[in-house]
């Protein structure tokens, strides 16, 4: 019989977590925040982790977003919001998406998302390792999706 990790070290019940499917969205900048995103979802899909990266706003219930965001693809963020079914949160990951980071606002950037929109989870970090960010994601989301930072 296997054994079940059912309590954390300090003899407190592991939370079960319900799968958080996230779509993540780079909306402009240097793209290390998104490298580092890609390695999370390397690891978590090798654990058969509750969170998952999805391919479609669709299938999502959680838009992640990094980089600066863009005159471009502020469109584009606002059809993937809405593409998104039911209950949905916003968290907005690396400096650039929280606010703006190296990228001032100007005619082609408008800054952070955090900005323009209500985020439920803001991660600031330039960029944040793949432990920061799955910390930050598993924090927020066994503590009831509260908005706040990290």
């Amino acid at each position: 019989m296997a054994y079940l990790h059912l309590f954390g070290p300090d003899g407190v019940a592991v939370p079960r977590l319900v799968t958080l499917d996230i779509f993540h969205m780079e909306t402009g900048g240097c793209t290390g925040c998104a490298m580092e995103l890609r390695s999370l979802s390397r690891a978590l899909v090798a654990a058969r982790a509750a969170i998952r990266f999805v391919p479609t706003p669709r299938q999502a219930g959680l838009l992640l977003v990094t980089g600066s965001l863009t005159v471009s693809m502020a469109p584009v963020v606002e059809q993937a919001w809405q593409a998104m079914p039911g209950p949905r949160s916003l968290a907005a990951v690396g400096d650039c998406a929280v606010d703006g980071g190296l990228f001032p606002p100007n005619y082609a950037v408008l800054g952070g998302v955090a900005r323009h929109a209500h985020t439920s989870l803001l991660l600031p970090g330039c960029p944040p390792s793949p432990a920061e960010i799955l910390r930050a994601l598993v924090d927020w989301h066994t503590s009831g999706e509260q908005a706040g930072t990290v």
